[in-house]
């Protein structure tokens, strides 16, 4: 019996619509271990304790899998909310393999499949997956006035002394401990002038964000202190300010306990800002919906995938479903939809009418 053309194209199609549910979605296995406390005799409660263990454990195991290790700092202060706001959502199916109970100790081994798409998505969104080398370029050059001082300290206008007053220091030291880049001082070629300004620092560093402002230290009572901070947040490129706080407390600590304290009540939205610029210059990977009509032709087909494929920006293209004439897939994408499909276009693989409304395109071929 000859197989025809047509059969071998049904043939690919049904094999297709088979992989399908394996490709569209990225499923992770772990094997992991769970803890849960016995009160009062009651196994079931502890069991249901040392099954939340794991399930934790596994989504742990599988952020590390796409988190760079300067990003594990942040990734363990931030996972606790993403546990909490999607629960076991992610989880699809698990297995306990063996328990063993140590006085009123339940111990379980599980073997955990879960869905990560969600947690990949939440991971780019935090910019999470950015290893320290490709984040924005911090510089810091906030004003310091310390304790008995009379002239605040300005590194960068400085002839002597070209390195972060004790404030910055703090600072820098506790974003390096999240992952930023930040950069020292760039050394000085000539002499510095009183009328130098730290922007004119950051671009001479080649530095992307500057964090900027002052903070000063004024007596109330003996040892009693009043310290001030007024901080903002700066696109180097743009020369924009992005955010500014103010912040201000009173206390008779030490100026590193204080300063201590100042950086606690700022560090989050200030990484939160560096942040949502290291997203806006380097966007995280998005899912958007492609559907293909009328495809007849499994050659002119492919073609057309592989060229989106080899689009800049497209990570994956997996098929979700097959009816008929039409394949729909899931584009994961980093960018713009719109510039992918008009790429395409301009390759000409076959006569096609081409639509994108928001977050899906949609693909006509025309015979």
């Amino acid at each position: 019996m000859r197989t025809t053309y047509k059969t071998k194209a049904c043939i690919i199609f049904l094999l297709f619509s088979l992989a399908a549910p394996l490709i569209c979605r990225g499923d992770a296995s772990l094997a992991v271990f769970g803890v849960g406390s016995i009160e009062n005799a009651n196994l079931a409660r502890a069991e249901q304790r040392a099954l939340d263990d794991a399930f934790a454990k596994a989504i742990l195991q599988a952020s590390l899998r796409h988190v760079p290790g300067s990003s594990v700092a942040d990734l363990m202060q931030l996972l606790p909310g993403y546990l909490s706001s999607r629960g076991t959502q992610d989880i699809l199916q698990y297995q306990i393999t063996s328990r063993n109970q140590q006085d009123d100790v339940l111990l379980l081994s599980v073997d955990v499949k879960l869905d990560d798409d969600s947690l990949r998505q939440w991971l780019d969104a935090h910019a999470l997956t950015v290893p320290r080398e490709r984040r924005s370029k911090v510089l810091l050059a906030i004003s310091f006035l310390g304790p008995g001082n009379v002239k605040p300290y300005e590194w960068w206008t400085s002839n002597k002394d070209r390195s972060y007053s004790s404030f910055e220091s703090q600072f820098a030291r506790e974003l390096k401990h999240y992952g930023e880049y930040i950069i020292d001082p760039p050394k000085k070629t000539r002499a510095a002038r009183e009328d130098s300004t730290p922007l004119d620092a950051a671009l001479s560093a080649g530095a992307d964000i500057l964090i900027t402002g002052s903070i000063a230290y004024t007596p109330v009572l003996d040892t009693l202190y009043e310290c001030s901070l007024e901080l903002s947040l700066m696109d180097v490129a743009s020369r924009s300010v992005l955010s500014t706080w103010s912040v201000s407390l009173r206390g008779d600590f030490s100026t590193s306990a204080m300063n201590s304290l100042m950086i606690n009540e700022v560090i989050k939205p200030v990484r939160t800002g560096i942040s949502k610029k290291i997203l806006s210059d380097s966007p995280g990977v998005a899912k958007k919906t492609l559907c293909v009509e009328g495809v007849s032709d499994y050659v002119t087909y492919q073609s057309m995938i592989n060229a989106l494929k080899a689009t800049e920006g497209v990570i994956r293209v997996s098929i979700t479903g097959i009816h008929g004439h039409s394949i729909c897939h899931i584009i994961e994408i980093k960018g713009s939809l719109f510039d992918a499909m008009e790429n395409l276009k301009r390759r000409q693989i076959a006569k096609a009418d081409i639509l994108v409304e928001n977050e899906a395109a949609y693909v006509r071929i025309i015979h």
